[in-house]
Parts: structure tokens; C-alpha cells; sequence
């Protein structure tokens, strides 16, 4: 029984293997665009396939492409092995159709639909609720699956096979749409068919603390929209396309390294190319559902009008979302392919189609191998979701998921702008989307009260007081004088608002600090504290003259790339908001980093520099649950970073150490090395460990106001004044330094030698893994005195993170499970769920198998319901 249980596992990780290598094969793709002219891809298609010489030029690019994407899976592998291995998922699937030869699984234009198929059975199946799901046991398999094969493909393929008969009348068609519209629950992801978690969604409803609104889309749904526009949507991405090679590119461009990692050959321009050539392809598939040998167009039509007019009529109930009718278009081209498998030609397009689809959706999701936070901020930079993202109504629905409505709060982060009304059109979108969203049943269809209600007044174009009342009377129903007048919304999420600052750095702003002279910044990250500030006073203005927004401001956050801003740049916007009557925090922190103990020192500055307290949250904390030995393994035990950065992470350890009063053999041979660090910077003997860790501790200052005098005007720059003068005479020597560091009285060839690179390894580092796992302690410690949650976010840390996979996620000691690194309040999110293939309902699923891999058994489902009452514990 464990050796089947193990061949069969063997073998669907060799499928999925099979088919990543199939859907990412570049050489099979370059060969269906060679001695293009500009016609359409059908008819360039069918002058390939003229000639037998021709067709066997694809095949032979097809089974060549297949073997190296192959290879490029398993490196390591000799090229027996990995034929052995080929061999095998190939029989397996031969298997759909028995009497097929192994030569015929190996012609692209017959292999697509049973692969497919293949995956839908193993994969796939329906639950109680009419829904698709995912088996949970293959859940790992899946999610590796979905990252380089577009879901929808498969999910269609399974419903190509559950048709149960259906006839081509109207109404059998109705019937059939109101099922594929059951199953997909405005979703292209489905979850797993866990009964527990079923449970848990039913009854408690997930409480989803941490997700960006941006990035939420999931890939296939881009993709429809790039069918039908897609000089809109692919080309965004020209214009993001930066300059960036070499080790110290400039920060933010990374857009062209994306295509190129993808495709060496890959341009803004090919990729326009080829979704053109697919919607060519897609046209020509529905054109031809009634014959497989006779097809016509007009050849003055557009792309555009073609696609359309091959699109229209294939719905027959009005109100069917686009996903529904995606799925069916797709389900129509499958079966008939099925029904005619002589035709081998629509075979190919159909493949040729989904190696476009494939590729696109690929440069929406972060990949296995894409680790660490740039690769994730190139996607974000692409900007290939802009014009999907205008809608922010179908984001609701995708993630309330139809009649699943699994999610019971949604706080949605959004950036502010620099204007009171940039903001204010920012939350208008916003909340537009969300007000259609709560005027919808869960199937979908329109209630028709906002309509009604916008007939009857004469102001259809809102102000945002006026539709944040809207919105609380969607949410709680309006009743006057006895009579409701709104109908509380029949959809369960209901929506908070974060605020959350964008973490950047300026390279030229930062070289001239460096440089100095009268161009030279008032002091470190000056551009990126100003922006931040000024964004922080327009959102305050607009909450002091709108009534209600308040109300749906739940908290503050600080994203993106940490190294690009420390804590110490957003203390005074924190201070100025919690001024202003926001009370809840939390700071995205310790999940990428150059050296762990620069995680959790980064971790430990935003306690304190930010002033976090009880019911506040710490985002992802990742350095805090990593195991150092295997951090250092997967980082080859070597690594460089700047020299003030080393000396900054050498005073924290101290001074960590001294306050526990553990490890106090180690502080000689540490007060050694911040010495010398500090010299090689400063050449000031005065300067020990206790007065850098004093100067440290005052970064939680504003900078900026040192030139502002004793008083000012403006209340909150009087009090960061007063703040600012006040360290300064308790004591004055840390306050000296802090000012050094920002340039105020040092030479420039100080700034510049402290960003010389020091390279720091395993067999020589003084923050060994003892001292290393006292700093990850005492940050939890830290976290659980204040009463502070760590929003935990498996599927981005293990795509951002050093883990391989979810077993290894390192939520799991936290919650006392395998190795234990300490407690804290830990809450699940899904971060950017379109980037990152996934839910809050798939986070759940994810961690709830890491738990029982690592020996939780049955307190896993236990510890997920724990979790899930801290995060309504913890929610803003």
C-alpha cells in the first residue's frame, strides 16, 4: 500500500513535471513564429503544415524543446535519468487514450487536449457544494503546477468531460453555463476540498488581515482582458521597460530583466505580437466549432472585431460573468478538438494558443525559481495588471468567491497620494467597486438597488461622504421611520481600509549624500521622508473633512522593498497619523534581508522606532522563524553588505546580549569588532558599542527639523521639534552621532567609506547560530510583551524566502510545531494573491499541511482555529 501510495505520488509530480516542460516550451514556440509576415497566425499556420516536411520540423522542435525545458527542471540529472523519467509520465499519458503510440503523444497537435485532461482527473474533482476544488492531498503539486500552467486550462478540460450530454439547445446551454458558473465561483483558482476548512469558512468565516488590493487579480483574468485589448493591456509595459543591468542598477527597473528571464528573445514588442497571434489563434478555434475542415473571415475585419465577432453568441444567458464565458469558449474548443481527433491542425493551434497564454500568465506570477523580493517587484512593476486593476469590483468577487464566501473581513491595503483629492479619487475607485460588489448576490446577479436609487436622485456622480454612507447602509441595512430602505447586503466580506506608505529609495539622492557639497541632502532618505510626510497630511486633511472615512481607515502600513527604506523613515508619519486619531499599525518587516541578524534588527527598530503596542502587527517577521544554520546554507554561507550595515547589526547584537545578560562571553570579542568597524567608518576612538547603541536608539527622530529653530507654528512639526530637542538633552553625545550618520558635521569620505562592502561568512561571523537564535528569541519576546501579531503569508515567503517548500515554512515553530523558536500571535494572510497563484483559503490549506507533515497530527486543525480567533482578535 506505501509503495503505491509513493508510485502514485511519483508519477503526478512527473506529470506535472511533463506538463511544465510541454507549456514553457520556448523552441516549440520560436519554431511556430519563424517566416511570420504579418498575416494572421491561422493562416501562417496552415502554410507550415502543408508540407509533410513541415509538420515534422514542429514535432521534431516540439519533443527537442520539451526534453531541455526538461532538463532545465532537473539539472542534475544525467540525460538517461531524465529520459527514464519523461518516459514514464508519457505513458501515463497515453493512458487517456489506450490505443494511442508513444509517437502520437509526442505530436503537439494530439497531446495538448489528453495532457490536459490528465491533469483535470488527477487533480480535480467536484465538492457538496457544487464547486471545483483541488484534492487536498495533491495541493503542493497543484500550486507548483499553476505557477507555469495557466488553471483555467485545466479546470476547462475537467468540465469538457463532466457535459453529462448536454445538448446544443438553449436551454440544456443555460443549464450548463449556470453549472460552470457554480464551479468556478468568479474564481480561475479553485481550493481545496478540505471539510475542515470548509467548516471553518462556513461558520467562523477567515478574517484576511494582510492583502494589497494591487496585485490581487488573479493571471487569467489579465489574460482575458488582454484578448480583447491587447495593445491596452501588453502595452503598459513598454513604458516600464528601465536600464537596468549589473550589480548596482538602478533600484526599480527591472521589468526588462523579467522578460529576458523568461525568454531570452523577449520584447514589449514580441509579447504584443504573440497575443495578437492568440487571439488569431482563439478566433479561428471558435470560428471553426462547427467544421473542422472549412473556415472563413473577413480579411478586412480588425483583431478586434474578428475576436469579437467569434465570441459573440457563444453565451446564451445574459449575466454570465467573463469567467464563466471564458471557460465555456474554452470547453467548446476542447470537446470539439475531442470529437474530430483526426485534426490534428486545431490541435496545434489550440497548443500554440496556450504556449502564449502560458507565457503571459507566467510574467504575472512569481516563479519557483525568481527568489527574493525584486524578481517579486518586477512583476509588480509591469504593470501588465494596470488596466485590469481599474476594476476593483471584480476583485471582490473573486475574492468572496460566489455562494463559497469564505472570507468574513477584508482589510485591503491601498497607497495614499500626495494630494487630499488624489487620495480621495484613489478611495472613490475603491469603494465605487465595492458598492457594486455589495449590491450583488452572491451569484452574481444585480439587486438593482443603487440603480434604483441613483433614478431617483439628482446627484449621480457622488461625493465620497456621500458614498461612504452608501456603503454603511449596503452594510447594516438603512431604515427609516420603520421602512428599510436599502437592503443589508446578502454578500458576507465586508471591507477595512490600510493605509500603506510605499518604501523607496532615490540612487541619485543617495550618491549625492555620499558626495556632498550643496546639492547634497538635508540628510538620509530626505526625498522619500518628504513623499511619505506629504502623503501623510493630504490623507490626514481629507479624513478631517469627510465624514465616515475614519470609520473605514482601519490602520498604517509601510510596503515594499525594506531595503529601500528602514523603519526609521516612516516614525514621524506613524506619529503625525496616530496624532490624528489612527490607532492601529503594522509594518511590513525581517522578510528580505542581506543578513538575518539585519532582519531582526530591522524588525526591533520598527517596534521601536514606530511605536507599536498591543493590537498593532509586525508583516511577515520571517527573519524571526528562519533556521539560521539553513539560512546560511541557502545563502552559500558567504555574503557581502555595506560596512555601516555590519557595524549597525554588531551594535544590536550587543546590546541585545547585554540587556538579556545571556551570552556575555561573547561581548569582548564583539566589543571588539564594533570597534574596529567603527574606527575603519569614523576614526573616533570616543565612540563604544554603548554610545553607537544609544545613537541608534534615537533614528525613531525626524532629521529634518533640525534646522526649524525651537518653535514652529505647525503643531506637528512643533512636536517633532520639541521631541527632536528634548533626546537632544537627555543625552547629547548619542544625539551628536545620530546627526553624523546624516552627514551633519563628518566629511563626505566618512559616508562613502561607510558603504564600502565587507564580506561576512559562516566560519568567521561573530553572530554565530547561538547568538543568532538568542536575537530571534528575544524578538519574540519583544512581539509577545507588547502584544504584537506577526501576519504570517506562506505562499509569498515561500516564493520571497529561502524555503524549497511549504513543509518547510517557518510559521510552523511558532506555533510549537517541529522545531520550536519560540511563541508569538500569529495570523495567516495571502499578500498578493494573483502574484502569487493562491487565497486565503488555499494559505490556510497550505499551513494546515505543513503542520501535519512536521507532526502536528490532529491539534493542526486546532492551531488553525486558534489562528483564526487571533486574526479577528487582531484585525484593524
Amino acid at each position: 500500500m506505501i509503495e503505491n501510495f509513493a508510485e502514485n505520488r511519483f508519477f503526478v509530480r512527473s506529470l506535472v513535471e511533463l506538463a511544465k516542460a510541454s507549456m514553457s516550451n520556448l523552441d516549440m514556440l520560436a519554431r511556430l513564429e519563424l517566416g511570420a509576415s504579418g498575416g494572421s497566425a491561422d493562416t501562417h499556420l496552415k502554410s507550415l503544415c502543408l508540407t509533410a516536411e513541415g509538420r515534422a520540423t514542429i514535432t521534431k522542435s516540439f519533443v527537442t524543446g520539451r526534453f531541455l525545458r526538461f532538463r532545465k527542471l532537473h539539472p542534475l540529472l544525467t540525460d538517461e535519468a531524465l529520459e527514464h523519467k519523461l518516459a514514464w509520465a508519457i505513458a501515463g499519458l497515453a493512458q487517456e487514450q489506450s490505443d494511442w503510440s508513444r509517437d502520437t503523444v509526442n505530436e503537439p497537435g494530439k497531446c495538448i487536449i489528453p495532457l490536459l485532461t490528465r491533469l483535470a482527473r488527477t487533480f480535480l474533482c467536484e465538492a457538496r457544494d457544487g464547486s471545483l476544488r483541488v484534492r487536498s492531498c495533491y495541493l503542493a503539486e497543484w500550486q507548483d503546477l499553476v505557477l507555469v500552467v495557466p488553471p483555467m486550462l485545466v479546470s476547462a478540460a475537467w468540465m469538457a468531460v463532466h457535459t453529462d450530454g448536454l445538448g446544443d439547445t438553449i436551454s440544456n446551454r443555460r443549464i450548463f453555463q449556470q453549472r460552470v458558473q457554480g464551479w468556478l465561483c468568479d474564481s480561475t483558482l479553485p481550493v481545496d476540498d478540505d471539510p475542515f476548512l470548509d467548516h471553518l469558512c462556513r461558520v467562523e468565516g477567515l478574517d484576511e488581515a494582510h492583502m494589497h488590493l494591487n496585485g490581487t487579480t488573479e493571471a487569467d483574468k489579465v489574460w482575458m482582458d488582454a484578448l480583447r485589448k491587447p495593445s491596452n493591456v501588453v502595452g503598459a509595459i513598454s513604458s516600464n521597460i528601465g536600464r537596468e543591468h549589473g550589480m548596482h542598477a538602478a533600484i526599480g527597473n527591472g521589468v526588462n530583466r523579467l522578460l529576458i528571464q523568461e525568454d531570452s528573445a523577449l520584447t514589449p514588442k514580441l509579447l504584443l505580437r504573440r497575443v495578437e497571434s492568440a487571439v488569431d489563434l482563439k478566433s479561428f478555434l471558435l470560428e471553426t466549432l462547427g467544421s473542422a475542415q472549412e473556415w472563413s473571415f473577413s480579411n478586412s475585419s480588425s483583431l478586434q472585431q474578428r475576436y469579437a465577432a467569434a465570441v459573440r453568441g457563444r453565451v446564451a444567458e445574459n449575466g454570465m460573468s467573463a469567467t464563466t464565458a471564458e471557460a465555456l469558449q474554452l470547453v467548446d474548443i476542447i470537446i470539439s478538438i475531442k470529437k474530430s481527433r483526426d485534426d490534428s491542425f486545431r490541435g496545434l493551434a489550440f497548443f500554440w494558443y496556450a504556449l502564449i497564454r502560458a507565457q503571459f500568465c507566467r510574467l504575472l506570477v512569481q516563479q519557483v525559481e525568481q527568489k527574493g523580493f525584486d524578481q517579486f517587484q518586477y512583476i509588480t512593476f509591469n504593470e501588465l495588471r494596470e488596466n485590469t486593476e481599474k476594476d476593483f469590483a471584480e476583485r471582490f468577487r473573486q475574492i468572496d468567491r460566489g455562494l463559497q464566501q469564505p472570507i468574513d473581513f477584508l482589510e485591503g491595503r491601498f497607497a495614499p497620494k500626495t494630494t487630499p483629492d488624489g487620495t480621495a479619487i484613489r478611495l472613490m475607485q475603491i469603494l465605487r467597486g465595492y458598492l457594486q460588489f455589495l449590491d450583488e448576490r452572491p451569484d452574481g446577479k444585480s439587486r438593482g438597488i443603487l440603480r434604483k436609487f441613483f433614478s431617483d436622485k439628482k446627484e449621480f456622480s457622488p461625493s465620497l461622504s456621500t458614498t461612504l454612507g452608501l456603503v454603511r447602509s449596503f452594510e447594516n441595512g438603512k431604515i427609516e421611520n420603520g421602512e428599510e430602505l436599502i437592503a443589508r447586503s446578502e454578500r458576507r466580506l465586508r471591507l477595512g481600509l490600510v493605509v500603506h506608505f510605499i518604501k523607496k529609495t532615490d540612487s541619485d539622492e543617495r550618491g549625492r549624500f555620499k558626495e556632498g557639497g550643496y546639492l547634497a541632502p538635508v540628510c538620509r532618505d530626505s526625498k522619500a521622508r518628504r513623499e511619505a510626510d506629504q502623503s501623510a497630511r493630504a490623507l490626514v486633511m481629507l479624513m478631517n473633512s469627510t465624514a465616515g472615512l475614519s470609520e473605514i481607515i482601519r490602520g498604517v502600513d509601510a510596503a515594499s522593498n525594506e531595503r529601500h527604506s528602514g523603519p526609521e523613515v516612516f516614525a514621524q508619519v506613524f506619529r503625525r497619523l496616530s496624532r490624528a486619531g489612527i490607532k492601529r499599525f503594522t509594518y511590513h518587516v525581517g522578510e528580505d534581508f542581506v543578513h538575518i541578524a539585519s532582519g531582526l534588527r530591522a524588525i526591533h527598530e520598527a517596534v521601536r522606532f514606530l511605536d507599536l503596542s498591543a493590537g498593532c502587527r509586525i508583516g511577515h517577521g520571517t527573519a524571526a522563524g528562519l533556521v539560521p544554520s539553513k539560512w546560511w546554507s541557502s545563502v552559500g554561507g558567504a555574503l557581502v553588505q555595506p560596512l555601516e550595515d555590519r557595524l549597525d547589526d554588531l551594535v544590536f547584537a550587543w546590546g541585545t546580549l547585554s540587556y538579556k545578560g545571556v551570552l556575555l562571553d561573547r561581548l569582548p570579542l564583539l566589543d571588539l569588532e564594533i570597534r574596529r568597524l567603527s574606527m575603519q567608518i569614523w576614526q573616533d576612538p570616543v565612540l563604544t558599542p554603548d554610545l553607537l547603541l544609544r545613537a541608534w536608539q534615537l533614528r525613531h527622530l525626524d532629521p529634518t527639523v533640525r534646522d526649524y529653530g525651537m518653535y514652529d507654528v505647525d503643531r506637528e512639526r512643533n512636536a517633532e521639534i520639541q521631541l527632536f530637542q528634548d533626546c537632544k538633552s537627555r543625552d547629547p553625545d548619542a544625539h551628536t552621532q545620530f546627526l553624523r550618520r546624516h552627514g551633519v558635521g563628518v566629511a563626505n569620505s566618512v559616508l562613502k567609506h561607510g558603504a564600502k562592502p565587507v564580506l561576512v561568512t559562516r566560519e568567521t561571523d561573530v553572530l554565530d547560530i547561538e547568538v543568532l537564535e538568542v536575537l530571534q528569541l528575544a524578538t519574540l519576546e519583544l512581539l509577545q510583551e507588547r502584544r504584537i501579531a506577526i501576519e504570517t503569508l506562506p505562499s509569498s515567503n515561500v516564493r520571497i524566502s529561502i524555503h524549497q517548500a511549504y513543509e518547510d515554512h517557518h510559521a510552523v515553530g511558532w506555533l510549537g510545531v517541529g522545531k520550536k523558536l519560540g511563541s508569538a500571535a500569529v495570523i495567516i494572510g495571502s499578500d498578493d494573491p494573483g502574484i502569487f497563484a493562491t487565497s486565503l483559503r488555499a494559505e490556510y490549506a497550505h499551513l494546515l499541511r505543513a503542520l501535519e507533515s512536521n507532526g502536528a497530527g490532529l491539534e493542526a486543525t486546532k492551531i488553525l482555529e486558534n489562528m483564526n480567533t487571533n486574526s479577528k482578535r487582531f484585525r484593524f
